[in-house]
């Protein structure tokens, strides 16, 4: 009798683990590549009561990985929702984006792109990220950092390249 709760507390375990990389698996095919518009200015003007603020006004809502484990050979999804109130209401924060993955506190692959446009209002945006097949296993980070003279973020997030 007691060697079967322990199976069985074994194979829910086993279960969790395989449904919650299914879920992982599930939502990160449910996003697309690209930057959609979630809310206009006025919207998020009103939501953060941007006549009061000094502007522009940047707020990084969301940055988040799917999934936080991921294979050698395979990707990841980094999602950044962005609010923003500009002094004018169509006008665009310019300024340089980097994107590193850091490997035991080194950066192992880094892109930046100039002149890279926040817009007006709420946007979400999706890119995907691939893990070269010959990936080290252990702990990595996904950094992304933005720099203009108005506005200026930088958010970093771990994942995982597991043991084979």
């Amino acid at each position: 009798m007691g060697d079967s709760k322990v199976i069985a507390g074994l194979l829910a375990a086993v279960c969790a683990l395989g449904c919650a990389n299914l879920r992982w698996q599930v939502e990160k095919s449910l996003r697309q590549e690209g930057t959609v518009n979630r809310a206009f200015p006025e919207v998020v003007w009103d939501e953060y009561n941007c006549e009061k603020r000094d502007l522009p006004f940047l707020e990084i809502e969301t940055s988040e990985l799917i999934p936080p484990e991921v294979e050698p050979g395979g990707d990841f999804n980094h999602r950044l929702v962005y609010a923003l109130c500009p002094r004018r209401a169509t006008e665009v924060v310019s300024g340089d984006l980097h994107t590193r993955i850091l490997f035991k506190g080194r950066a192992i692959h880094q892109e930046t792109h100039s002149n890279y446009e926040l817009r007006p209002g709420r946007w979400q945006v999706d890119t995907f990220v691939e893990i070269p097949l010959e990936a080290e296993p252990g702990v990595y980070a996904h950094e992304v950092e933005f720099s203009s003279r108005h506005a200026r973020f930088e958010r970093t997030i771990t994942f995982l390249v597991p043991e084979p």
